[in-house]
């Protein structure tokens, strides 16, 4: 069966049309039927279900709720005729619904968000190479500061996040990064930018990145019962950041400044 080029094109408008009015609420059935009016500008509930081949008791019950919404209008005589409302006016109508609702969100319903705190715990669990993501995410989303706790050597580290950090620098972000004390210089080539670094023989047995005292990831984190599956813990909570931020400064404030 070979479909012609016109044949495409009326289905792929066809599609958008319905697609258009689903946007203005409409559910799918209520789409097809309101665009089969459309259409034929007046039809019967029989043309309608020859139409569409939906049944008589499917074809009045949507019917009956483009009617209560005033998308269509019903004629008197019998057998009845329906004609369907400019689509202009009823997107009209649906835009001054969610400029009142928008309205109502705005003054009431945020009065009673704000009657009391929302304290919730804004997180997500990470493995293997999505820690790494997260890890450049956060560095892409900074603001003001970056503390990390490395658990690898610069050398070590994915290219990808050697260049956020970088960014994050050129940005003028304030960069502090705690490196595994080994015995050995490090390579920092791949660093770009002004960085604030410190060595450290009390290291954690996982990695830690802060990003504005607020946002942070935990990852390195070996999984039970797995020899190469690596767990991470991203959080975005300023109570618990702030204790992260803790911690942090204490194992850095007692580290060694790295001299190039």
């Amino acid at each position: 069966m070979v479909v012609s080029g016109s044949g495409i094109s009326q289905k792929v408008e066809l599609e958008n049309q319905i697609n258009t009015l689903k946007k203005l609420g409409f559910s799918n059935d209520e789409a097809l039927v309101y665009h089969e009016i459309l259409s034929l500008k007046e039809c019967t509930v029989g043309e309608i279900s020859r139409s569409m081949n939906f049944s008589r008791a499917k074809i009045y019950g949507i019917l009956d709720n483009l009617l209560s919404e005033e998308i269509i209008i019903q004629s008197g005589k019998h057998p009845k005729s329906y004609y369907p409302i400019d689509p202009r006016e009823i997107a009209e109508k649906r835009l001054k619904e969610v400029e009142a609702a928008t309205a109502e969100a705005q003054s009431n319903l945020y009065q009673l968000y704000q009657s009391k705190k929302v304290d919730y715990l804004e997180t997500l669990t990470v493995k293997d190479m999505e820690i790494l993501s997260q890890v450049v995410s956060m560095c892409e989303r900074a603001t003001s500061s970056i503390d990390v706790i490395a658990s690898l050597l610069p050398s070590e580290l994915p290219s990808n996040v050697c260049r956020a950090f970088s960014d994050a620098s050129g940005r003028g972000i304030k960069v502090r990064l705690l490196f595994p004390k080994k015995g050995t210089s490090l390579d920092l080539s791949r660093l770009e930018g002004f960085f604030e670094i410190k060595l450290t023989s009390a290291m954690p047995p996982a990695g830690v990145i802060l990003v504005d005292d607020k946002e942070f990831c935990v990852g390195g984190l070996d999984v039970p019962d797995s020899s190469n599956t690596l767990l991470g813990m991203w959080m975005n909570q300023p109570e618990l950041g702030r204790l992260v931020r803790l911690i942090f400064d204490n194992i850095y404030d007692s580290s060694e400044a790295y001299v190039s």
